[in-house]
């Protein structure tokens, strides 16, 4: 009996022993998966921090106290303040982004420091003294010039942008003690381009120019290869007026100085272009394309035609060019579709005035007129209009010019029997003189 209870006994202590492993190890994997595991605390998901070690520092190298820094990233930020040191230590996300910008009453920085890729590491982070640049501008006048755009770079990057105000003057606000690179322009007026060293309180006037400079404009119609120019184009531009595209499809116009210009080309049968222009402070050429609005043109063979009769209509886009499956109908009722060619053949059986359209998903063409008459109209014979036979005119009859010489009361041949018994007489007297 013994020997038979001892093995019993034996596996009883083994499954004590081994009951609390497995039930470990049973919890372990439903807490993997969610149910009161570790991750389900968050403990693991927590994201790594590194501690920043940052320096704020003088140009000459000399430890900045008491400077407030805010350390910011995505979603989140911390803040600190250095010690005598010029030191402090900000506690940020491991390879986070990180802005760190400095507020001090002695001491500025133009821009955050960025720190990329946050690690346990020290950066310095260099602040010089509080200053400020007031601007003046004025004209060749004297007189002051508003709205007027001043920028003020460091090191090639913008630091701070502004305008003018009404009298002519922009003022920077707090910026760093040192040398930048100013530039002042507007509409209308030469570009300004110096170098400035600004201190605690500094101040600079500009004078101004007015200017303006020569724009040729080409308009071209790029549909067709090479382009072809648009003659008596519309060109509208701020400041310049109205004026037109000559044959060759170029215009100039007298335009300001480094401007910002809306132009705007319109002609009949073209779609309208609107765009800004810049112009800077020498001549240049710009390019307009301008395109047909879209449309399509139906054209038939015939106007007139028998009832039955076959009539080859055609369709056409803006440029003339063939639109094939276009559909055609004849009084709002579809017919057929053009093929490659853009044309379809039609038989209308009703006589009538018919109208005929064409038509694709995007575009309709004004309505044509189509006449269908069951027998043709005979052609009128003009009629033969008799005409009187004019009478014969009567030629009068042409006379002998008369002489030079003439005589009161005798016709011309009178005059000559007259002078022949004169001179008659005239021999017998001599011959009587002679007895």
């Amino acid at each position: 009996m013994r020997l038979h209870m001892r093995p019993l006994l034996i596996a009883t202590v083994v499954l004590l022993v081994l009951a609390p492993a497995v039930g470990a190890v049973s919890n372990g994997t439903v807490g993997a998966a969610g149910v009161g595991g570790p991750d389900s605390t968050g403990t693991h998901a927590q994201t790594a921090t590194v501690t920043l070690t940052i320096a704020v520092q003088a140009p000459d190298g000399d430890p900045v106290t008491d400077a407030a820094l805010t350390a910011s990233w995505e979603n989140g930020s911390a803040t600190a303040t250095t010690a005598g040191n010029g030191r402090a230590f900000v506690d940020v996300p491991a390879g986070a982004t990180v802005e760190v910008s400095v507020d001090h009453p002695e001491y500025v920085r133009n821009a955050p420091f960025v720190v990329e890729n946050a690690s346990e590491d020290t950066v310095s982070i260099t602040v010089r003294q509080r200053g400020s640049l007031t601007v003046s501008a004025e004209d060749d006048r004297g007189d002051a010039v508003a709205d007027a755009r001043v920028i003020v770079r460091a090191d090639g990057a913008v630091v701070v942008n502004g305008r003018t105000n009404d009298d002519g003057r922009f003022t920077t606000g707090t910026i760093e003690q040192r040398s930048y690179s100013l530039t002042v322009v507007k509409q209308g007026y030469y570009r300004v381009n110096r170098d400035v060293d600004v201190g605690e309180s500094s101040r600079e006037s500009v004078a101004l120019e007015r200017g303006s400079v020569t724009f040729s404009f080409e308009v071209f119609d790029d549909r067709f290869d090479p382009p072809e120019p648009v003659e008596n184009a519309q060109l509208t531009l701020e400041t310049a007026g109205t004026f037109r595209t000559l044959q060759n499809g170029e215009a100039t116009a007298q335009v300001p100085v480094n401007a910002e210009l809306d132009l705007e080309v319109t002609k009949e049968g073209y779609e309208t272009v609107s765009r800004t222009v810049s112009v800077e402070e020498s001549a240049r050429t710009v390019s307009v394309n301008l395109s047909r609005t879209p449309g399509l043109n139906v054209t038939v063979v015939n106007d007139r035609v028998l009832v039955g009769e076959r009539n080859v209509v055609t369709v056409t886009d803006a440029y003339g060019d063939p639109v094939a499956d276009a559909r055609v109908l004849v009084d709002d009722e579809v017919v057929g579709r053009t093929g490659g060619e853009g044309t379809l053949t039609i038989r209308l059986e009703d006589a009538g005035n018919r109208t005929l359209v064409a038509e694709t998903d995007d575009l309709t063409s004004d309505p044509r007129s189509i006449a269908v008459v069951r027998e043709r109209t005979p052609t009128p014979t003009p009629t033969e209009t008799a005409t009187e036979t004019p009478a014969p005119t009567t030629t009068p009859e042409t006379t002998e010019p008369e002489s030079s010489t003439s005589f009161p009361g005798f016709t011309p041949v009178s005059a000559v029997v007259a002078i022949a018994a004169l001179a008659g007489a005239a021999v017998l007297a001599a011959n009587r003189r002679d007895d």
